[in-house]
């Protein structure tokens, strides 16, 4: 995407200079001249792809808000994010925003950093209740890296390679940055509050909204953002980097009558060192820390503070060989990741008159951890010549062990006292209580992948086949997913290419019903003769079943022009997404309702984008447009969706649930403008400007059509449309450098969000996207 447009003269980053004696001359010319020969063989990039890149040089310049991998995303074609990403009420969060790709769901893609894997198998989709008695919300990732440990971000949105798998969205390759050769170190400081924020709020919440007793609703916050590097060459062979980021969050609110602070804590710590022995073997360490906690309390509950925790480690030792005829890379990682809860233990809620509870507790600690072990080993063979073919083969494996696990570690009661003249209240149910048993559940899978491409050329043709292949023994599935791409160099210059392709995606798989289904049940308790007793169970549960792996089928068909000097790209994506994740609820023999995981969901994603960006001097411009339509089923796996496809009422027509608009992740026409500027007296300017079109929101009215009368005799339900206006979201950032001396210099920065303080809606809700927002920062180099 971006390339680097000032390495030239980004002097804080170069060596330091020092003087060197006539004497010195000689000593160093013959250590060149003692140097054996080296041969570099240069490969031309494949003409079939090779995803977005945003390097280091653009994330550092854009404005972010909370700086997150996610965010830095927003200025590609393809990508959306939620409707809720922005929320006016809630600018104290510090979270990434969850994202899509070409149309697949947040839990769809396959996150990476340097290689290895980011994705939580727990509960990706991340829509449980923070507040919920017996379950976590989990996240797409298992790790939340800061924008600013990255060398750069690749996207892979379409024609991706067989060397990627366990995705049916996008592939996010974050590269973290390497140790330089020589010493140098950044320290900064950057912030924001409620006092710079502008919100947009629905009059007739703003006056609740503004003494907040609520966690979703935060009129005041201030964050902080702040971190260090140092890189330290321990040799001229040994390089090393160190690392530090938090991203800090005060939430102030209302309990009781006082003020309580809430907090957001995201840390990230990392080293890495890079380490040749010799001319042709590279090795490299990394090990990446990232937790996270935020502090809660629940509204109306005395003593009901609580605290959830994320993130994770990542261990990493990599090679990398040169051999004659071929490079070789091998990775082995281990990591660890959880989602957990410290809680009061046990909930107490006494009616005090009618329809009037005092509460006090919660529902106690809970905690998921996953633990993975991946081993990868990737062989790509120099250009091998066969008659008028050129072929460059490019194998591997991947492989890992994932365990995910839920405790509870001491049962937790709620207790229910009512009133003895409640008509509810029985000598059968007064008074009673709840009981979530100690639990202790846990799931495994091994997954295994290789992946065989060739990419041949002949004359303007070049041809990419590949063949993936995937086997887990948790679901028990072997998957074969083809992968081909070709391009014609029209011109024989790279300078206009046609390009094509069709490939198979297989999604991840799933422990969050597994895991589930280990909890123990819920069930009642009475209090008889001052002994609690045995009452009645609780009348749902979930269930484990093997099931196929949701894949999507994909065409491609595109033009790459280079125009004025830079690069436009015209692409048409469709997927058709089959046998996705849902759920249905049924009544078994046993008289329990079971929640079940299916394949019945379905979904179809059609987009077309047109981008162009040039970089030329100090300057960078990149433009795009995409026009989507996306249809699904269901947007989650924890949806309900039927076997057979249920017909529902949409504009007057009978229609098939799958074939409705996706309710969230699909404004139809998005464009972005950014430009990044260096100007003289140590000035640089950067923006973005988005345009969201208006769109058509869909939402189940929950009233049925008397007019329509399906084959089973009952009335479909109406679906209506909510109409959503659009508009355009400019973002600037301007930074002053100055130089102090040798190699220190100082940068203050000023970020504007949303700089015309613009007033969007949020999805089906009365609710609005955060206005005009200031940030301010520092940062010092040496």
């Amino acid at each position: 995407m971006a390339t680097n447009i000032w390495a030239a003269e980004d002097k804080s980053s170069s060596p330091p200079t020092q003087s060197i004696k006539p004497s010195d001359v000689d000593l160093l010319l013959d250590r060149v001249l003692q140097l054996p020969p080296v041969t570099v063989v240069a490969r031309p990039e494949p003409m079939t792809g090779q995803g977005s890149i945003i390097q280091s040089e653009t994330l550092e310049k854009l404005p972010l808000r909370n700086n997150s991998i996610n965010e830095a995303l927003t200025i590609l074609p393809g990508i959306q994010f939620s409707e809720t990403a922005n929320i006016s009420t809630q600018g104290g969060e510090i979270l990434p925003p969850q994202v899509s790709i070409s149309g697949g769901k947040v839990f769809e893609n396959n996150f990476t950093i340097d290689g290895i894997s980011n994705n939580s198998l727990l509960d990706p989709n991340g829509k449980t209740p923070l507040d919920s008695p017996n379950d976590l919300a989990g996240h797409a990732q298992e790790m939340f890296l800061d924008a600013s440990l990255a060398d750069k971000i690749t996207v892979y949105d379409s024609n991706v390679s067989a060397r990627y798998g366990n995705f049916k969205g996008g592939v996010v390759d974050a590269e973290t940055i390497n140790p330089l050769p020589w010493f140098s170190s950044k320290l900064f400081y950057r912030t924001t509050r409620d006092e710079w924020t502008s919100f947009h709020l629905d009059p007739e919440k703003e006056e609740a909204f503004l003494s907040s007793t609520d966690h979703r609703e935060q009129p005041k916050f201030r964050k902080h953002h702040y971190g260090f590097d140092f890189h330290i060459p321990l040799t001229p062979r040994l390089l090393t980097v160190s690392g530090y980021r938090q991203l800090y969050s005060r939430i102030p609110l209302s309990q009781e009558g006082k003020s309580k602070t809430q907090e957001r804590r995201e840390e990230n710590f990392l080293f890495k060192s890079l380490f040749q022995p010799t001319l042709s073997i590279d090795l490299d360490f990394l090990w990446t820390y990232t937790p996270y906690h935020g502090t809660y309390f629940k509204d109306g509950y005395r003593d009901s503070d609580y605290t959830l925790y994320g993130g994770g480690h990542l261990f990493s030792v990599g090679c990398h060989t040169r051999v004659p005829i071929a490079t070789l890379d091998t990775q082995v990682a281990y990591r660890t990741s959880e989602n957990s809860r410290e809680a009061p233990t046990h909930l107490t809620q006494t009616e005090l008159s009618k329809n009037i509870w005092e509460r006090e507790g919660f529902y106690g600690d809970l905690k998921k951890t996953q633990q993975s072990f991946q081993f990868k080993f990737d062989l790509s063979f120099l250009p091998i010549s066969l008659g008028p073919t050129n072929h460059v083969l490019n194998t591997g494996i991947d492989t890992q062990h994932v365990e995910g696990r839920f405790e509870r570690s001491e049962t937790s009661y709620l207790y229910t006292y009512l009133l003895n003249d409640n008509p509810f209240s029985t000598k059968d149910d007064y008074p009673n209580r709840k009981v979530y048993e100690e639990s202790d559940a846990k799931a495994s899978l091994r997954q295994y992948g290789f992946y065989l491409e060739n990419i041949i050329t002949w004359g303007r043709l070049e041809f990419r086949p590949g063949m993936r292949v995937d086997y887990d023994d948790y679901m028990h599935n072997l998957n074969l997913a083809p992968r081909m791409a070709m391009a014609v160099d029209v011109f024989s210059n790279r300078q206009t290419l046609l390009i094509g392709g069709y490939n198979r995606y297989y999604a991840n798989t799933l422990l969050a019903y597994k895991l589930r289904e280990g909890i123990e049940d819920e069930y009642f308790e009475q209090l008889i003769a001052d002994e609690w007793t045995f009452w009645k169970g609780h009348n749902t549960d979930t269930q484990f079943s093997e099931l196929n792996t949701p894949y999507a089928d994909e065409y491609v068909l595109g033009l790459e022009q280079r125009l004025f000097g830079g690069k436009m790209v015209a692409k048409y994506i469709q997927r058709k997404g089959r046998e996705e994740f849902g759920k249905t609820f049924e009544k078994e023999e046993d008289g329990i309702y079971y929640n079940t995981l299916n394949n019945n969901g379905r979904s179809q994603h059609e987009s077309y984008s047109l981008s162009w960006e040039r970089h030329w001097r100090n300057h960078y411009l990149s433009t795009n447009v995409t026009y989507q339509e996306t249809d699904s089923s269901n947007e989650s796996y924890d949806d309900l969706v039927e076997e057979e496809d249920p017909l529902v009422s949409f504009q007057g027509k009978l229609t098939s649930k799958s074939e409705l608009p996706r309710k969230d992740f699909n404004r139809p026409w998005v464009a972005n403008i950014t430009y990044i500027g260096k100007f003289p007296y140590g000035l640089t300017f950067s923006t973005i400007a988005k345009y969201r079109g208006g769109y058509k929101a869909i939402q189940n009215s929950y009233k049925k059509n008397p007019d329509v009368t399906l084959p089973d005799g009952t009335n479909p339900y109406i679906y209506e449309e909510v109409k959503k206006g659009g508009a355009v979201i400019i973002s600037c950032r301007v930074d002053w450098e100055k130089r102090l001396y040798q190699n220190h210099s100082m940068i203050l920065s000023l970020e504007v969000n949303n700089l015309l303080n613009k007033k969007t809606s949020v999805g089906d809700t009365d609710d609005y996207e955060i206005g005009r927002q200031v940030w301010a920062g520092m940062e010092y180099r040496f």
